[in-house]
């Protein structure tokens, strides 16, 4: 946990602690332009997970971590982002993978049952995109692509202080449509910027709905941009008689480095 703490704090020293550039260095707004520009942006999503899970006609148990939850049980995470642009076309991919392990979760209507939950989850989201508007102060794409999401659940049963007995596990995959715009709106004729994403889609195999946002706060630098701001992404699910409900929303921080 005191990693993830260290990136936040590089994260926020990156916004006020680096030194400025001159403004003629630094490009603040991207700008359309012929050629390939890029960049690549590790960071860091403190989120809180909340969640419902139904095998069958049973709503079987519920989820309600906090950030602090999550990474006493965390195994394995990596979050990238990923953007090229020629011109008015351009790329992006926004890559999330996490493998958490036995996480408390309640037995709804059943207070005597509880239940442990291990859960391995991937949430990539690709899309092509492209340019609908850039002057020197606002940034602004519209995207269209897919999520593909990647779930595998295992979910034991225990009375009260018994040994843990039945169990239900899922394995499954889902790519759903989506569209949205995303940006950045400079502030005044500063360094520091606000960064904005959108997306909602859904009508897939099985996906009902899914949506993702974003808003922050940024500074940018000649290398690139450091960013912190609240990340959310909701996303309902139902096949073969089972539905999942999610929602993750919580603090995010990044590096992004141009090419």
């Amino acid at each position: 946990m005191q990693k993830m703490i260290s990136l936040v704090i590089i994260a926020l020293s990156a916004l006020v602690v680096l030194p400025a550039q001159a403004a003629d260095e630094v490009a603040t707004i991207p700008q359309v332009s012929e050629g390939w520009r890029g960049s690549v942006t590790p960071y860091l999503w403190m989120t809180n997970i909340g969640g419902t899970v139904h095998y069958g006609e049973t709503k079987l148990a519920s989820v309600d971590y906090n950030a602090r939850d999550i990474l006493t049980n965390l195994n394995i995470a990596g979050m990238l982002t990923l953007e090229a642009h020629n011109g008015h076309l351009g790329a992006m991919a926004d890559m999330v993978y996490a493998k958490l392990n036995y996480q408390k979760s309640e037995v709804l209507g059943k207070p005597e049952l509880s239940s442990n939950t291990t859960a391995e989850q991937g949430i990539y989201t690709f899309a092509a995109t492209y340019t609908v508007h850039n002057t020197k102060n606002v940034y602004l794409d519209g995207l269209a692509g897919v999520r593909v999401m990647n779930v595998v659940t295992r979910t034991d049963l225990k009375v009260a202080d018994g040994p843990y007995g039945p169990s239900n596990s899922l394995a499954r995959s889902s790519t759903t449509p989506i569209g949205g715009v995303k940006g950045r709106v400079r502030i005044g004729e500063s360094d520091y910027f606000v960064p904005f994403y959108f997306d909602v889609g859904g009508m897939g195999h099985d996906t009902e709905l899914t949506s993702q946002q974003m808003i922050g706060f940024g500074h940018a630098y000649y290398w690139g941009d450091a960013t912190i701001g609240l990340k959310n992404l909701y996303n309902r699910q139902k096949t073969d008689g089972l539905t999942t409900t999610q929602s993750l929303f919580g603090l995010m921080a990044g590096l992004s480095f141009k090419f």
